[in-house]
């Protein structure tokens, strides 16, 4: 049985709720972005093999590569929010001082909603 990558999704808002009365708010929101993240990057994953039998490398390229397949097939829209959302997920995970984080985990949850509604559609 594989794992159902919108759990991620699950866990990713359940961090951005919890934020506000926890003492790692902020930890927890940069969790919450890296997660919702990977959650549709996966999803994103997936539908490329299932849709169109293509399967995508297992390393740190797969993420641009999985934008650019989406690009290639006419799908900029999630091309974008793909791009957008790891860059959100790159910050949060590699640097020590960011502005506004809250407005950005609730973006990049929302944009993770948008891809995954987006891509059962395709």
């Amino acid at each position: 049985m594989s794992f159902d990558w919108s759990h991620y999704l699950v866990i990713a808002e359940e961090l951005f709720v919890e934020a506000v009365d926890t003492a790692h708010k902020e930890a927890s929101l940069r969790c919450s972005i890296s997660r919702a993240y990977y959650s549709a990057f996966h999803h994103a994953r997936h539908k490329l093999y299932d849709k169109w039998n293509i399967s995508v490398s297992e390393n740190a390229f797969a993420h641009a590569q999985v934008q650019n397949l989406f690009k290639q097939r006419k799908e900029k829209d999630l091309a974008w929010k793909l791009k957008y959302m790891r860059s959100a997920r790159n910050k949060v995970d590699y640097d020590d001082q960011l502005v506004d984080l809250e407005t950005t985990a609730q973006e990049v949850l929302n944009l993770a909603r948008e891809v995954i509604e987006a891509l059962g559609k395709l």
